[in-house]
Order: C-alpha cells, then sequence, then structure tokens
C-alpha cells in the first residue's frame, strides 16, 4: 500500500466520505481517481510547483472541474463545500502555512475534518534525497554539499546516475527553494489556532502502509510507534474544524 491507497482508503472509512472530498495538493490526481472509481465526489488542486510539476501526467478526464489549478495561495472552490479534505506529502512544500490552512479552512464545512501527512524538522532521513539530516542544515549552507556528496559517495541517498558533488549541488538548491520544514511546535500552534480538534493516527498509518512486514510494531507501545513513524515518515493527523 502507498500513500494514496491509504489516503483514500482513510476517506472511504469516514462517515462524510458520502459529502465531498478534496485533495489539496493532488499532483497527477492518483488520490483523486482513486476516491472517484470508489463512488466518491472527489476533487484535486494543486498549484503545480516547478520543483514537481505533476500537471501533464493528470488524466484529460479529470483535467479541468475535477482536478483544478490553483493561482497562489487560493483554493479555488466556494466557502464551506467539501466534507473531508487530505493533503499528502504537501505541507513541507508551502512557504506559508497559515495561508494555506486558512483557505482549507474556509472551503472545509464546520465539522468537516483534514487528513494531514508531512514531515517535520525532527524527521531523521530527507524524504526526496534519502540524505540523513540534510534539511537541518541552515539555508545556503556550504559544508552540507560536500556533507551529501560525501554520503551520496558512499552508495547513501537517492543520487542515481549522477556524480555526488554535482547531485548534491542540485538537490540543496531544490531543498532551499521548495521545501520548508518546521518545528511540530509550529505545526501545532497553526492547525490548533483553527482547528477544533486534532488528533495523531501515526500507528494507524504504521499498520494500514507496513502491517504485513512489520507485525512486530504493534508491540511497542503506542508513543514509541508514534515517534518512530514521525521520525522514519512523517506526522500522520486528523483536525476537525469546528460544527457551529
Amino acid at each position: 500500500m502507498n500513500n494514496y491507497d491509504y489516503c483514500a482508503g482513510w476517506v472511504l472509512a469516514q462517515p462524510g466520505h458520502k459529502g465531498m472530498v478534496l485533495d489539496y495538493g493532488c499532483g497527477a490526481g492518483e488520490t483523486v481517481a482513486l476516491l472517484r472509481e470508489a463512488g466518491c465526489d472527489a476533487y484535486g488542486c494543486d498549484v503545480f510547483f516547478d520543483g514537481n510539476n505533476y500537471s501533464a501526467k493528470v488524466p484529460a478526464a479529470l483535467a479541468g472541474k475535477v482536478i483544478r489549478r490553483m493561482e497562489g495561495d487560493s483554493i479555488p472552490f466556494g466557502d464551506e463545500v467539501f466534507d473531508i479534505i487530505v493533503n499528502n506529502m504537501v505541507m513541507e512544500h508551502v512557504p506559508d502555512l497559515d495561508r494555506v490552512l486558512d483557505e482549507i479552512r474556509r472551503v472545509l464545512k464546520p465539522g468537516g475534518v483534514v487528513l494531514s501527512l508531512f514531515p517535520d524538522r525532527a524527521l531523521w532521513i530527507e524524504g526526496h534525497c534519502r540524505i540523513p539530516f540534510l534539511h537541518r542544515f541552515p539555508r545556503s549552507s556550504g559544508p552540507r554539499v560536500y556533507y551529501a556528496a560525501f554520503l551520496s559517495w558512499l552508495g547513501i541517498g537517492a543520487r542515481g546516475d549522477e556524480r555526488p558533488l554535482a547531485w548534491s549541488r542540485r538537490i540543496c538548491v531544490w531543498l532551499d527553494r521548495w521545501t520548508y520544514y518546521r518545528t511540530r511546535k509550529e505545526i501545532t500552534r497553526a492547525y490548533g489556532s483553527r482547528f477544533s480538534e486534532v488528533w495523531h493516527i501515526e500507528e494507524h498509518w504504521l499498520r494500514a502502509r507496513k502491517g504485513a512486514r512489520m507485525p512486530l510494531a504493534y508491540r511497542l507501545p503506542l508513543s514509541v510507534q508514534r515517534y518512530l513513524v514521525r521520525r522514519l515518515g512523517a506526522l500522520a493527523f486528523v483536525a476537525r474544524k469546528a460544527a457551529p
């Protein structure tokens, strides 16, 4: 199971799945397609930023009306229309989290829920390049380029066929331009100031994604399960908009 399958399955298990569903930052629309195949009234939106532009991969049947291009941070839908919103590995790419959450809250119905999957700064291995702790270096830091190049020369990371130093320089520029790793405290404040409830479900993600391969993980205390998922994968949590 991948994250697209997980998000779709989670939505289908919610009481609100018979209403309208939005995948914020939907990319090529994998989750939207899965939900619509299951009978959901699902939509998607994305800025299709230059760092990862999947607009060409959006199915023609979904492009335009079902999956819409965003202009800036504005979500191209009306107020309070969605019962459920998901975002899958998106929030670490938005420069202004407060603005994005204001928009999500605007289009979410009272009592509606938001599923968020994305890493915070405490992550051990940067997910885009697979180099440990590279995202914790200061932006434009020179030593990190040689650090990443050395590790990639040792076979660590997702370098492919590029030369280690050239790859390291490219990925560091990409991280500076397109990623914003925030502390959990900052994330908690941003969500907590806009939603009435926030609860974590990392153990649910672990069971759904890795259950067949890691059965012993569920014998660990809940706090340990959540800690490992957050350090090795991402935060997984749900926020609810207050009902009137």
